[in-house]
């Protein structure tokens, strides 16, 4: 009789154990649910957000960032956009508001670069927030410049990019000027220095100097679509060689058919040409075409509007 309720005390014990095994194993089962759940319910909610940022829609984007960020707070990139979404709703930000949002910016931007301390991105989205946001919600040309510093020992070249744009922020313009002209003999293959600096000398209005940078480029890498769309901008500010510029947008659409903003960008250019042209018609069909690729192109409808009102 003994071992009888000996054996059936093992076997009660046995089958406990097996349905606790059950229970966990269903418990880990509806964790992971949830888990993938939660993820695919983050990613919609960014996605969201980044439809409402890219359409000029300042709350929207925020309050899909922040649920995005809520739903998936160990993601970096979610933290980030956060930042940006903040960034961008100080433009319409009352004054007692901004100095709340500015910090709300400050405060995603470090926890993007926290979450992901190689993240060159978060970085320098981060070091853009010290650039231009005041002391008293944690900005500061002390910690650009140590964010720079960051920056370099993960990527040289973007790290020489970052020091030149506080350069340009402190309007040190020659310095600035070295350091992007050593970074296009440093690194002949990457563009982000000679558009920087294309575009220093633009607004200088040291057209000559601009021309012959692109040219020099264009000589190397006749399809760049970066130089080409250079030389059309340059074209079309400064009145010079317009043909030419005109027919290095014509290039550059061909090349970027699956780029909204940046073809709007190229049909405005497109539009200045024509209008130095004399010919307002098409300079109209132009800005036109920027508008319907990218209708928050506030130049292109400010363009149109003038040549309307003739």
């Amino acid at each position: 009789m003994r071992w009888a309720v000996i054996l059936c005390l093992i076997v009660g014990v046995g089958a406990g154990a097996d349905a606790s095994a059950r229970q966990v194993k269903d418990t880990s089962a509806d964790l992971s649910r949830r888990s993938v759940g939660a993820e695919a319910e983050a990613k919609a909610a960014f996605e969201r957000g980044r439809a409402a940022h890219n359409a000029g829609k300042r709350d929207e984007a925020v309050s899909a960032f922040e649920q995005a960020v809520a739903l998936e707070p160990t993601s970096s990139l979610y933290q980030m956009w956060l930042g940006h979404a903040y960034s961008r709703q100080l433009s319409s930000a009352g004054f007692l508001r901004k100095p709340f949002i500015g910090r709300r910016a400050g405060e995603a931007y470090n926890m993007a670069v926290k979450l992901d301390p190689k993240s060159i991105d978060a970085a320098e989205a981060r070091l853009d927030f010290f650039l231009d946001a005041p002391g008293i919600v944690g900005g500061g040309i002390d910690k650009a410049r140590a964010e720079a510093a960051r920056i370099g020992t993960l990527d040289a070249y973007r790290g020489g990019m970052a020091e030149a744009r506080i350069a340009e922020h402190e309007k040190e313009w020659a310095a600035a000027e070295r350091r992007y002209r050593s970074l296009m003999a440093e690194y002949p293959d990457r563009t982000a220095a000679v558009d920087a600096l294309v575009t220093i000398l633009q607004n200088a209005k040291r057209f000559d100097d601009a021309f012959k940078i692109v040219d020099d480029r264009l000589a190397r890498q006749p399809d760049e679509a970066s130089s080409l769309y250079n030389l059309g901008r340059l074209s079309a500010v400064s009145g010079q060689h317009l043909a030419r510029g005109e027919s290095a947008l014509r290039r550059f659409l061909a090349m970027t058919a699956a780029e909204p903003v940046r073809q709007s960008n190229a049909h405005y250019r497109l539009g200045m040409i024509k209008e130095k042209m004399g010919d307002a018609a098409a300079a109209a069909t132009e800005y036109r075409a920027a508008l319907d690729l990218y209708p928050r192109h506030e130049p292109a409808a400010a363009a149109l509007k003038r040549i309307q009102q003739r």
